[in-house]
């Protein structure tokens, strides 16, 4: 199985751009030659390298995505239960 990430380009400089990624990590270094995305726009990732720009809409559904997955998968507080 295959897991893209989703983000938001913070900066770009030749080809390669710092992402601000959804689920949780940090600022990431990724190749977006490819695609050619400016800061500002979303894209989806898989390694370090984006394979596509994303619409805001697109970005805000992988975001949501993404926090029903750390929802279901964060183990609840002892004594909740």
């Amino acid at each position: 199985m295959c897991v893209t990430r989703a983000g938001k380009v913070a900066s770009v400089s030749n080809g390669r751009a710092r992402v601000d990624f959804f689920d949780g990590r940090a600022l990431d270094d990724v190749d977006v030659s490819v695609v050619k995305a400016k800061k500002g726009e979303f894209v989806e990732v898989f390694g370090n390298l984006a394979l596509s720009v994303l619409s805001a809409s697109e970005a805000r559904n992988k975001k949501k995505a993404w926090e029903a997955i750390r929802k279901a998968v964060t183990p609840a507080p002892a004594g909740a239960f």
